[in-house]
């Protein structure tokens, strides 16, 4: 099945698998003017998916080149209360894709401190919005989302709305089939970003530098695409002057948390 998403500004419908994921992470970059360049300096007019690297190029007469992708994810309270949240949600629509329902799900957490008349909470709620915490299991969650849309029903038009009391917290459910015959899921959340984590970026290129050279067995070359969803993060114009560690002969940084903003990094190749 496919599924509706907004990513980079833009509304895409993509297969809802991981290689239909990345197959849109390339798209958008592809679009951008620095991937546009990448493209036409290597020559490149035909891909083929992988998975080690996840995309190989075969050009006549030039190298073969290989694009490895991996997330970005800042690792904190709320962005790992958020993926939690996010996984369930995928989890609900699976189960109703199984069913034949082409679900959209937005799921908000409801926030007590927003209307409280304590005026510590009301203020904490204004300084530090959205969810940092989940009290229940993902299974829990999954099977209360579950039978408070399936009590109600998912209407062919409008919205079907639930408040889904878990644990001591309130999760507001609201399912629909508005992008049939694609499905959706969305989890709203709010919070501080992180201004530029270099450090982190480090160990997620970390992580593919210690599987470079199982990437070059199927490659001449391989590059790296460091993609930045949803993550509660914020580059400044510092990303463009600083150096990371690097086996990648290029490494890239996609930031789709507000628009498309793409940054050819400068690297140092551990290499050399």
């Amino acid at each position: 099945m496919t599924e509706f998403v907004h990513k980079g500004g833009q509304f895409i419908i993509q297969d809802d698998t991981q290689k239909g994921t990345e197959a849109t992470y390339l798209a958008l970059f592809a679009r951008h003017k620095i991937g546009e360049k990448w493209m036409q300096d290597n020559g490149i007019t035909t891909k083929k998916s992988c998975e080690c690297p996840d995309f190989i190029f075969e050009v006549a007469g030039r190298p073969t080149i290989g694009l490895e992708i991996v997330n970005f994810i800042y690792k904190s309270d709320k962005s790992t209360a958020t993926m939690r949240l996010e996984r369930v949600a995928k989890k609900v629509v699976g189960y109703f894709k199984q069913k034949g329902t082409p679900l959209s799900l937005l799921i908000d957490v409801h926030d007590p401190r927003e209307w409280s008349l304590n005026w510590a909470e009301h203020m904490d709620a204004c300084y530090n919005p959205g969810f940092d915490h989940l009290n229940a299991s993902d299974d829990e969650l999954k099977e209360a989302f579950i039978t408070a849309l399936e009590s109600e029903g998912i209407k062919p038009r409008g919205i079907t709305k639930k408040w889904v009391d878990v644990k001591g917290q309130t999760f507001i459910v609201n399912g629909s089939l508005m992008h049939e015959p694609h499905t959706s899921c969305h989890v709203n959340n709010m919070g501080r970003c992180e201004e530029d984590p270099f450090d982190d970026v480090q160990k997620t290129i970390d992580s593919k530098n210690q599987k470079f050279e199982s990437y070059k067995k199927n490659c001449d070359e391989c590059d790296l695409l460091v993609v930045v969803e949803n993550g509660f993060v914020y580059f400044s114009d510092k990303l463009q002057k600083h150096k990371f560690n690097s086996v990648f002969r290029n490494v890239y940084l996609m930031d789709l948390s507000f628009g498309c903003k793409v940054t050819k990094l400068k690297i140092q190749n551990k290499n050399k």
